[in-house]
């Protein structure tokens, strides 16, 4: 089953969404409050075969005049669903221009469409509608369970027992056999409580380790069915599933939560919905990385084998989570106040994110992004932004939702541009040795990108050397050579500056224009030609200062040149990109 289209009405804080679904593993995300959580209740309460309860606070503002309506389209459809015994005739087409229709035409997919309605009464309805039939159909718990919906959410523990629901009570056998069987178990337990002993009990506790297994579950012996002691009276709650005799409900939060959802996934056939709320939760990246890699191969193998693929909708704060979701994946999730309209956008150039996603993935948990050009820029912003709290009541930039980025150089303009199509606030912070074309200014200021650069042709090291002292560029070199070596530093100074010799090199350079033909703006366009590898030479260099780490350490001495030269144009665009973060 996968999910085509869902709308929610007035509920908790959605007043309206309208989302069409275009992959078929969704990673949202999105800033606090913004509806993530939201979205995937929506859509249990709707399709879960669990009752739900509802009260005033599941209406938006607590407003029951007001119905809350959820209603959601679903296509991938199992042959049984479809049949006239079942819900064929409610069947309505999903065209190719992603839109229903009614009376389905031969091109169009099977889809059904499900709506839950609440009203002041707080009596939850949940029907199949049809616009060409008279009256919708009213589904129970039953029909609900035919669509195939898995939810993992906080610490869900039921699934880990042979209770009442629970799947490990279907794994145990088809439900005509459960009951008798676990009865037997019950008299069994009473008489020995060897329940390991009880073939159906321990094939279910084997299946239930292979699936945890799958998912990065650590389990420390072997899955086996024991009797919970300690409980009042005995009923199926009382036998759980215990690995090498310790009940699995006190194994940690990761394992506790990748187990619950393989086993309830395990008991859908093919197809699953599957909602993931903060897949992170109590996982270490390894294990985030291979759940979510597991979730997307067998939704890979199910297309390669021309089976149903079904559904993942998972929520993350997660960057590792992020990053191995894929761009494909991301869907960002916004709520506007005061209307509280909902919106998912997924990017329209999903490649454009590619480089954010793989170098500063956490950016997209951010509300407004600086997008800067290249390595040197990314690290001496990233620098610079530990200067700027005392200068606006000791907050820091993250505080107030503004992230750095990395723009991977000639692609920074596409992601800032893709950005805001996404509803960031975005700016973009480069060079300008390499002019924007007109096209490229042209949409960016239409998607109301602000651009800070230095002008005048300058690229960052030509515009820090540029505004720098004599004291400044003396710290600037010391610093390089700490870093790079005496040698590296002074062969690449004395190769540009064919008039200073090593010795010369290495005095102080308020020296150097005493002892060159070159005066100091000469000499300090010399050294940022070196320090940046431009030139014909550059095949034979390498730039001083081109990597975060690096670009990171030039923050304390441009820190003190912008202090020194505050007119400077180094000084104008640094000032612009921290009003712009702290706007």
């Amino acid at each position: 089953m996968q999910i085509r289209q869902i709308k929610v009405s007035h509920f908790r804080g959605i007043a309206e969404l309208d989302w069409t679904p275009s992959h078929s593993f969704c990673c949202l995300i999105g800033p606090g409050d913004s509806g993530k959580s939201t979205v995937l209740d929506s859509v249990e309460a709707l399709l879960s075969s669990r009752w739900f309860s509802f009260t005033e606070p599941d209406f938006l503002g607590c407003d029951t005049s007001m119905p809350i309506v959820i209603e959601a389209t679903i296509g991938e459809l199992s042959r049984a669903l479809k049949s006239d015994d079942r819900f064929g005739l409610y069947i309505r087409g999903w065209t190719s221009a992603e839109a229903i229709r009614d009376e389905p035409e031969d091109d169009d997919e099977p889809v059904l469409t499900l709506r839950l309605t609440v009203d002041a009464t707080m009596e939850p309805v949940w029907e199949l509608v049809c616009d060409r039939m008279d009256e919708p159909r009213t589904l129970s718990n039953r029909d609900r369970a035919l669509f195939g919906l898995v939810r993992l959410a906080g610490e869900d523990a039921r699934h880990l027992a042979w209770g009442q629901g629970s799947v490990l009570s279907r794994l145990t056998g088809d439900t005509d056999e459960a009951a008798a069987r676990l009865a037997d178990a019950y008299r069994t337990a009473r008489a020995s409580a060897k329940l390991d002993e009880i073939e159906s009990l321990a094939n279910a506790a084997a299946a239930a380790e292979g699936f945890a297994k799958g998912l990065g579950a650590y389990v420390e012996g072997s899955y086996e069915p024991g009797l919970e002691l300690g409980r009042s009276g005995l009923s199926s709650g009382s036998i759980a599933l215990h690995d090498s005799g310790v009940p699995l409900r006190l194994a940690g939060l990761g394992s506790r939560r990748l187990a619950t959802l393989a086993i309830q996934k395990s008991a859908i056939s093919e197809g699953a919905i599957v909602l993931v709320d903060e897949i992170e939760h109590g996982l270490e990246p390894h294990r985030i990385i291979g759940a979510i890699a597991q979730l997307k191969g067998d939704q890979a193998k199910a297309a390669t084998d021309k089976k149903p693929v079904g559904h993942v909708l998972m929520t993350t704060h997660s960057d590792v989570a992020l990053s191995e979701a894929g761009e494909k994946s991301l869907h960002v999730i916004k709520t506007t106040r005061p209307d509280h309209t909902t919106s998912v956008t997924t990017p329209a150039t999903p490649q454009s994110l590619r480089p954010l996603l793989r170098f500063t993935p956490r950016a997209l948990f951010a509300r407004r992004i600086l997008v800067c050009e290249g390595y040197t820029e990314v690290g001496l912003l990233l620098g610079l932004r530990e200067h700027w709290p005392t200068r606006h009541d000791n907050k820091p930039i993250e505080q107030l939702g503004a992230a750095i980025a990395d723009g991977n150089g000639g692609e920074a303009c596409a992601m800032a541009l893709a950005l805001a199509k996404l509803g960031y606030l975005t700016a973009l912070y480069r060079d300008s040795d390499d002019p924007l074309s007109a096209d490229q200014q042209a949409k960016l200021a239409a998607a109301g990108i602000p651009v800070f650069e230095y002008g005048g042709g300058l690229y960052t090291e030509l515009a820090i050397f540029s505004a720098a002292s004599d004291a400044r560029v003396q710290e600037l070199l010391q610093h390089a050579r700490e870093e790079r070596g005496d040698d590296f530093i002074d062969n690449n100074l004395t190769a540009k500056i064919d008039d200073l010799n090593i010795e010369c090199i290495r005095l102080g350079f308020d020296s150097w224009e005493l002892l060159s033909a070159k005066n100091g703006e000469e000499l300090r366009a010399a050294i940022a030609e070196v320090a940046a590898s431009k030139g014909k030479e550059k095949k034979d260099k390498k730039p001083w200062f081109k990597d975060q780490r690096l670009g990171r350490g030039l923050a304390p001495f441009v820190w003190s040149i912008v202090t020194e030269a505050p007119a400077s144009p180094l000084a104008a665009a640094l000032t612009a990109a921290e009003a712009w973060l702290y706007a």
